[in-house]
């Protein structure tokens, strides 16, 4: 009835585990100081922080524009 070859299942990328310690904006380990965004609780590297504050980059999770 049905001689259709099914296509191959996807492969999923390997889970990756990040630690409390990663700063999203310069993706890496926290160096130095630490920026936790107020709204989301996620942890930055202070000075990566200010950049962002002063570029207008908002928080990589919840959007939310860098206060400092």
């Amino acid at each position: 009835m049905n001689n259709k070859k099914m296509p191959p299942a996807p492969v999923l990328p390997p889970s990756v585990k990040i630690s409390e310690n990663y700063c999203f904006f310069h993706k890496g380990e926290i160096i130095g100081s630490i920026y936790t965004c107020p709204r989301c609780k996620t942890n930055y590297c202070s000075t990566c922080a200010k950049e962002a504050q002063s570029k207008g980059i908002p928080c990589v999770k919840c959007k939310q524009l860098v206060l400092m």
